[in-house]
């Protein structure tokens, strides 16, 4: 629905005046190859990684408890344990489970937070990202007088001339080749 009402606004704002000035922007391709991006990836992923090594670690505490409760279950099957050591075993067994209990609870906890956490700092990262992007724009759009700049992926149409989006790379100091760089990898792969 914004779309649509994105493009009613752009194409009312073309009937309105022909002295409007108007560009397009590619939004992906300008946070793609925003300066911060890659490294921004990168965190993001180290920062899984770093999460999924704390979770395998609490997977082998898990383990490591079902095993002592297995042994202590293998013990009790002794014919030759006297009865007060049959309930302490017994015992035993009822403490292992309460711990497995606890930590599998714990464990379930900690992936639930380690998954909000990620996806906050992910989304953290690409508003700064957007923020600085449209800061550019707004920019770029007072320096040379332009009336509107849309995102071209809200359009249904728009000339390349338009497009405005490799000035707004060379803003921030990217090589606008990397753009066409970027596309002609993606589309080598699909």
């Amino acid at each position: 629905m914004k779309k649509i009402m994105m493009v009613a606004a752009v194409a009312a704002a073309f009937s309105a005046t022909a002295e409007m000035k108007i560009g397009t922007v590619n939004m992906v391709d300008l946070v793609r190859l925003h300066p911060s991006h890659e490294s921004n990836r990168t965190l993001v992923k180290t920062t899984d990684t770093d999460y999924k090594a704390k979770l395998d670690a609490k997977q082998d505490e898990l383990k490591e408890i079902a095993d002592e409760g297995k042994k202590l279950q293998s013990d009790l099957q002794n014919p030759m344990l006297s009865a007060s050591a049959r309930a302490e075993a017994q015992k035993k067994i009822e403490s292992v489970q309460q711990r497995f209990l606890a930590n599998q609870q714990e464990m379930r906890q900690m992936a639930a937070r380690y998954q909000s956490d990620l996806s906050e700092l992910e989304a953290r990262l690409i508003k700064i990202e957007t923020d600085e992007i449209r800061a550019k724009i707004n920019a770029y759009a007072k320096k040379n007088g332009y009336d509107i700049i849309a995102d071209s992926s809200m359009l249904a149409f728009s000339k390349d001339s338009y497009d405005v989006t490799d000035a707004i790379l060379k803003a921030f100091g990217v090589d606008p080749a990397k753009r066409k760089e970027k596309a002609k990898k993606t589309d080598e792969g699909k």
